[in-house]
């Protein structure tokens, strides 16, 4: 059996990956790139547990001139200097901001590490940006160099006060407050970058701090953060061997080498971030199946977006809309006091991607970018909506393997799902009735469970609602409220929405499902054959 290697899971600390031996995949020509890239202040955006973390402490190590950990790598033979410099980094996210307080309490803490460090008193109480502004003078006081600063997860406290707008107000001007120095002592400065999920132009943070350049999109730092198709296929590639034969040992499979690799890219591939749209691969998913020999969903477990999920609830967003989006560059730049719009987020938060870029109009196409964010936003969509309602998932899931395995009749089983309609509490459906509501509730619990499903489905006469893919057949399914499933049906055919399939050999039904207003769940449904 192919040897399994060591991946240190959750090591962010250059020096211990290095020191313990554990793979890394080379991203220190980014990291000279970056810094010989001729500017002094960047931001960078990229989802969480995608590496910022990590590449902030390569820089800090970089930039502290420790040569010695870099035996190996590109930069050792990049780099010919090699001079020290001081290094504030500051980590917003080692706390948790849910009151007024808490911005002064958490970065009051990170900057009393460097006042102790640099011989100054501990100025607790006063403004966050006079102590900044103090720590910066000293270093560079008493290293003669220009200082480099590097914030980890600058909005944190915008994102954990999302669903708070005075708070998030409040804390947005502490924040402000506390990098007002980088502009305003820019001499003594000789490198800034900035990370974060959320783009600095969504929150007004940086309304005076204008002169970052973005590296968000930049085709040649695409693959700074993240695992690229060529570093899987070169340096990892002996890791796909294990997960391979693991995965045939304990998941009973008889897989090739391309089998594997076709479910890895299936599962953790599709995140671009430039329109030179290279394959970007899901970092922490990726070695977390390595470590545990098993391809499975690891993101999501990770943290939930209900704040996100709100959002979209106000917006009245429902997931079939993000299978594609079609938004234009200037949407992520738009300023704005509060966060208002959830796709910007969603894309830099990793639960969308770019799937296309239009040259003509500057327009990006949104979408997933894999399966294990469908599925588990899905899931997280579904258990937003039915937090008591979780059980009936399982039951669910079980009813559609046994339609999968024909164990059941289609007409079965669409009599669970009346059953599952009927059994949401009255809490929640009485909120929302509308046909869009039923629809994205159903498309989330198929997505969910892992169905072939899609949304939304254009044909040259209109748009289906879903269509559910099996081995044996396609099912088209059209939601009415308070009408009848006849009229689903009859707008089925003569709309010939089957044709979006005509060289699919598989049958095509039609399946008109009526929901009731009295009885909250399926009144009335019919199935035909359309092919």
């Amino acid at each position: 059996m192919a040897e399994k290697r060591r991946y240190g899971i959750g090591l962010q600390w250059f020096p211990d990956i290095i020191e313990k031996k554990t793979i890394y995949v080379d991203k220190t020509a980014f990291v000279h790139k970056l810094a010989h890239h001729g500017g002094k202040n960047y931001f960078l955006s990229r989802p969480r547990r995608f590496g910022k973390s990590l590449l902030l402490s390569t820089l800090q190590v970089y930039f502290e001139g420790r040569k010695e950990l870099f035996k190996g790598l590109a930069v050792e033979q990049l780099e010919q200097e090699w001079t020290p410099y001081a290094v504030i980094r500051l980590d917003l996210s080692m706390g948790k901001y849910y009151d007024e307080t808490s911005v002064d309490d958490i970065c009051g803490g990170l900057l009393e590490t460097y006042e102790k460090q640099y011989g100054l008193p501990v100025l607790e109480g006063e403004k966050l940006s006079r102590r900044l502004k103090n720590i910066i003078l000293a270093a560079y006081e008493q290293t003669r160099r220009p200082v480099v600063i590097l914030i980890d997860e600058y909005d944190a406290p915008m994102l954990d006060s999302i669903h708070k707008p005075d708070l998030q107000d409040h804390l947005r001007e502490r924040v402000r407050d506390l990098f007002s120095p980088l502009k305003a002592q820019a001499q003594y400065l000789k490198f800034v970058l900035l990370t974060g999920i959320s783009k600095f132009s969504q929150l007004s943070v940086f309304s005076e701090l204008n002169n970052l350049s973005d590296l968000t999109f930049m085709p040649e730092f695409e693959g700074i953060c993240g695992i690229t198709e060529e570093e899987l296929f070169t340096t990892l590639k002996p890791d796909l061997e294990w997960l391979t034969e693991s995965m045939n040992e304990r998941r009973r499979k008889n897989w090739t080498y391309d089998d594997c690799v076709q479910e890895v890219k299936r599962m953790y591939d599709g995140y671009h971030f430039s329109e030179k749209m290279t394959d970007i691969y899901n970092p922490w998913s990726l070695f977390y199946a390595f470590e545990t020999g098993l391809i499975d969903n690891y993101w999501f477990s990770t943290g939930t977006p209900s704040s996100l999920i709100n959002l979209m609830r106000v917006r009245q967003m429902v997931m079939p809309e993000l299978e594609r989006l079609e938004v234009k560059m200037s949407r992520f730049n738009a300023p704005t006091e509060r966060i208002t719009d959830p796709v910007p987020v969603l894309f830099q938060s990793g639960y969308l991607t770019i799937k296309d870029f239009y040259n003509e109009t500057n327009t990006f196409a949104l979408g997933f970018p894999n399966a294990e964010v469908r599925e588990g936003f899905g899931e997280s969509l579904y258990n937003y909506y039915t937090p008591d309602y979780y059980g009936s998932r399982d039951q669910m899931y079980i009813t559609f393997w046994n339609l999968r395995r024909k164990r059941i009749a289609f007409e079965q089983f669409l009599e669970s799902v009346r059953k599952w309609y009927a059994g949401i509490p009255y809490s929640i459906t009485d909120k929302n009735q509308n046909e869009q509501f039923y629809q994205s509730l159903f498309y989330s619990l198929m997505v969910g469970i892992g169905a072939d499903v899609e949304a939304e489905g254009q044909t040259s006469d209109g748009r289906f609602d879903i269509a559910l893919k099996l081995q044996e057949a396609i099912y088209i399914l059209e939601f009415k409220f308070n009408r009848t499933a006849e009229e689903a049906t009859e707008q089925i055919l003569k709309k010939d929405y089957a044709v979006r399939f005509a060289a699919d050999p598989r049958p095509v039904y039609a399946v008109g499902l009526n929901i009731s207003q009295d009885y909250r769940t399926i009144e009335q449904y019919e199935v035909i054959a359309c092919k």
